[in-house]
Parts: structure tokens; C-alpha cells; sequence
């Protein structure tokens, strides 16, 4: 019996692709973990100097104060969101549609779908979501999501397709979500992400334009 590629070589590169770190490089690893504390950081930066009042940043880190609490907060963030969901998000579904429609419609199209998998948690009480509403905080999330699969796409296409890489990127990014926005610091928030992501949106353009340039024959009318 013949088996597929899926069911034997298939299967050791996907879980190569969640479990080795070799496949990132240094410099995209310390992006990584620097992007979301960034934003974080300019974000708030900006909201300092407009006169508004910062959260305490010793919030993000409450509550960890031993050795069990970090183990239990690591591992409920790495299964609660990160992991469970970048298995199917870049783990299955983003290479296919980049195939199809190239890297920006791809991010858009699971950032889509990503949308909607989050949706049901705004009808649920207690919820972060729930507590935005489907006022001005939703659509700023709604970007926010746009805007973050658009990082991811980058980031993985840089990393061999990295798993590994889009789990620890999605843990970053919503250990360093920003605190009790309201409307104008959502509006900075989204300009922030906006301009982070527009040097990649302009390199893609430009690859999308040398590719046409290419791959378009010459045709002698002559």
C-alpha cells in the first residue's frame, strides 16, 4: 500500500514545522518577541503625551508571583489560543490560499475567518470580548485582528513556515494587548498597527509588480 505524503513525510514536517526552533533564525525570534511590547510601548507613548493616564504596567505580570502561577499562566495561554489555533490558521490553512491569491488576500481571507472564530466569545459574559461590545472596540478589534494576520503571513514566510513561529507571536500578542482603551486610544492603536505593517504591505507590492514583470511574455505584434 502506498502511503500519501500527508501520512508519512507530510506529517514529520508539520510537526518539525511546531516544534523546531531551528526554523525561525535569531533576528526574526527577536522580532518576535519584540513587535507586540513595541506597539505596546509607542502606543502608550503616544497616549502619554496627548495627557492621557497609562495603565499600570505591572498589571501584565499580576498574579505571577511563584514558580507554579508562571507554569499554570504559560501553559493556559500557549493551549488556550496560540497553539490550538495557529495548528489550523498557518499550520493548514494559510499556505493553500497564498497558492491561490498571494500573501494579502491569503491574511486577509484567514483574518476573516479568524474574525468570526472569536465572535461567538462576544455573547459570552465575563469574556474580554464581551466586555468591548459591538460598539467602536469591536471594529477597532476587528483591524486589529486584520492587521495581526497580516504580521503573521510576513513573519511565517520568513521563518520556513514556521508553526513554532506564529504560537509564540499570537502568545505575544495578546500578553502585550493594550488595557482599558477608550475611543481615541483605540484610534491611536489602530494608526500604530496600520504604519507597522505598511512597509510590508508596500514590499509585497513590489514583489507582486517584479513578479508580473517577469512572468509576462513579450509578444512581437510585428
Amino acid at each position: 500500500m502506498v502511503q500519501t505524503s500527508w501520512s508519512a513525510r507530510g506529517k514529520r514536517e508539520f510537526w518539525k514545522r511546531v516544534f523546531d526552533i531551528r526554523h525561525i533564525g535569531k533576528k526574526w525570534l527577536l522580532l518576535i518577541f519584540l513587535i507586540f511590547p513595541v506597539i505596546l510601548a509607542v502606543g502608550y507613548f503616544i497616549l502619554f503625551l496627548i495627557g492621557k493616564e497609562i495603565p499600570d504596567f505591572s498589571l501584565y505580570f499580576s498574579g505571577l508571583d511563584n514558580f507554579e502561577a508562571i507554569v499554570l499562566f504559560l501553559v493556559f495561554m500557549l493551549l488556550g489560543g496560540p497553539l490550538a489555533e495557529e495548528l489550523g490558521w498557518r499550520g493548514f490553512l494559510l499556505d493553500p490560499l497564498q497558492e491561490k491569491w498571494g500573501s494579502l488576500k491569503a491574511s486577509l481571507i484567514v483574518g476573516f475567518f479568524w474574525l468570526i472564530w472569536h465572535l461567538p466569545l462576544f455573547l459570552i459574559a465575563g469574556t474580554s470580548q464581551s466586555q468591548k461590545g459591538f460598539g467602536f472596540s469591536f471594529w477597532s478589534w476587528s483591524l486589529q485582528i486584520m492587521v495581526l494576520s497580516v504580521i503573521f503571513t510576513w513573519i511565517h514566510n520568513h521563518t520556513q513556515k514556521s508553526i513554532l513561529a506564529a504560537v509564540l507571536l499570537h502568545f505575544m500578542a495578546n500578553f502585550f494587548y493594550p488595557l482599558n482603551l477608550d475611543a481615541q486610544g483605540e484610534i491611536i492603536f489602530s494608526v500604530v498597527r496600520i504604519l507597522i505593517i505598511l512597509p510590508i504591505l508596500i514590499s509585497w507590492s513590489r514583489q507582486s509588480r517584479f513578479s508580473l514583470k517577469v512572468i509576462t511574455p513579450k509578444v512581437d505584434l510585428s
